[in-house]
């Protein structure tokens, strides 16, 4: 089989794994930081392997967290992330720090597969900048969109059909189908990022904690039609689930990053995290942003909060409003209860509200 042939045929459903690339420089800060962005898994990477050069030029962020970068690590997911991966991420990182970028403090904003590469960077940065003779950098907290550092069901699904003789050859097409892979393949390493993206694999990688503050926000998005939401446990955003996205410390199949909210703010109960990463703060959630609109600066509809009114690196204080519906015993359609949002979320976009509010 002519494997690029096969791939470019189901590249389509998995332009979700995860993309977003990185930012254009300009100046522009956050609370007085400058950001650098981490981008998410860019599927054509499995089609055919950038050059070094074309992954350290990427400009593909939206527009609004591109305007407000300085920075950016840039990665190809044709690589392993312990490989490839860490080698580019480790020679910007450098550059980085010969520029005094983070002189004054670093905020790290990253969209789903770049939660996971940013948190292998974290973990040993300080390690490879001193023995390179570098200073490593200050990285204050990190902004983490629809994080996929705790794997995906996705990847799952793709790295078992791939890796198993009895899987028929159909199942194989069908199943790449809908992920965007060939999974009818011999050498794994075609599979690149997407290894270390299992459930199992992303919760083994740099799992120990470190003292930035991770702040996580959580979106459930995205229709029932879509192909790629039967195939994820729990809440999920068409892409991430929301174990990996919350900051959960175990991945159960969770309805929502509390126990006692609801991605559309309505306060009941939840199927929520049994615990935390150390130091991940799920802060803002959403019902009708998905994957990657919430890095869009494009309004969908109301946000809710988690977490609020704390400081990690960040000052997080989001104005907030409630809403109460009664009803009378005839109006039996009415869904009654309280909901919280976020102020302001009525007519602003989930990105713009996280910056307008954590730039004060």
């Amino acid at each position: 089989m002519n494997n690029n042939k096969s791939i470019a045929r189901y590249a389509a459903g998995l332009v979700a794994l995860f993309s977003l690339a990185a930012p254009a420089s300009v100046s522009a800060q956050l609370a007085g930081h400058n950001v650098i962005l981490v981008h998410g898994l860019i599927i054509t990477d499995l089609l055919k392997a950038p050059t070094k050069e074309e992954v350290l030029s990427r400009r593909k962020v939206s527009d609004f967290w591109q305007s407000r970068a300085e920075g950016y690590l840039n990665w190809s997911a044709a690589e392993r992330l312990e490989g490839g991966i860490a080698e580019i991420v480790f020679e910007q990182a450098k550059t980085l720090s010969a520029d005094g970028v983070c002189n004054n403090g670093c905020v790290l904003v990253t969209h789903s597969t770049g939660d996971l590469v940013s948190r292998y960077f974290l973990a040993h940065q300080e390690a490879w900048m001193t023995a390179a003779g570098y200073q490593p950098l200050n990285i204050v907290a990190t902004i983490d969109f629809a994080g996929a550092g705790g794997g995906t069901d996705i990847a799952d699904i793709a790295v078992a059909a791939a890796n198993s003789e009895y899987v028929p050859l159909v199942m194989k097409l069908a199943a790449g189908a809908v992920l965007g892979l060939d999974l009818d393949i011999t050498d794994y390493d075609q599979l690149g990022v997407v290894l270390d993206l299992t459930t199992s694999g992303a919760r083994n990688h740099a799992n120990w904690p470190n003292s930035i503050p991770r702040l996580r926000f959580s979106v459930s998005g995205g229709g029932l039609t879509d192909p790629t939401k039967p195939l994820i446990r729990g809440a999920d955003d068409t892409v991430v689930p929301a174990h990996s996205s919350c900051g959960a410390s175990a991945p159960d199949a969770i309805e929502s990053c509390s126990s006692s909210i609801a991605y559309d703010g309505k306060r009941t109960w939840q199927f929520g995290p049994r615990g935390l990463w150390h130091n991940h703060f799920p802060v803002l959630m959403a019902a009708d942003y998905d994957h990657f609109t919430l890095v869009d600066d494009q309004h969908q509809g109301r946000t809710t909060y988690v977490l609020n009114n704390f400081a990690a690196g960040l000052n997080v204080d989001f104005g907030t409003t409630t809403r109460t519906v009664t009803r009378r015993w005839w109006e039996v359609w009415k869904e009654t209860g309280t909901w919280q949002y976020v102020a302001g979320s009525e007519n602003t976009s989930f990105s713009r509200l996280i910056y307008q509010t954590l730039n004060n």
